[in-house]
């Protein structure tokens, strides 16, 4: 997930939340203000990080044909549109491990989902809103 891809995430969040309270785009009410009014605050990111962190998890622990794909490189292969980001670039980035120590932590079904709760519940001071 790229910055635009959480920015369209966020904003589709708060447009639902906005529909359900009915409040009027003529009335330029704040992100802030929505969620004060419905007592909540943005869950959606966590709840796309969780599932992914826990989908890995599990296909991390069983040898599968899932798994092999998952985690194997195509040789040879170069995009010419420029690079992509990968699914697994955001399971690194968000808990601060390579691959590698990912999937030696995912073995242990209690320490990855100590990992994984801790990632998905972590609060950066610019996304608290």
């Amino acid at each position: 997930m790229n910055k635009e891809m959480t920015g369209n995430i966020q904003a589709f969040e708060m447009q639902c939340k906005r529909r359900v309270l009915q409040i009027p785009y003529t009335e330029h009410a704040s992100s802030e203000e929505v969620l004060k009014r419905m007592g909540q605050e943005r869950k959606l990111l966590e709840r796309i990080k969780d599932r992914k962190l826990k989908y890995f998890g599990h296909i991390s622990r069983h040898n599968s044909l899932k798994k092999d794909i998952m985690l194997s490189t195509m040789l040879d292969l170069r995009r010419h549109d420029g690079q992509r980001r990968q699914w697994l670039n955001d399971l690194c980035e968000w808990t601060g491990m390579n691959l590698t120590q990912l999937v030696c932590t995912s073995e242990d079904r209690t320490s990855y989902h100590i990992l994984a709760r801790a990632v998905v519940y972590a609060r950066p001071m610019d996304t608290v809103h």
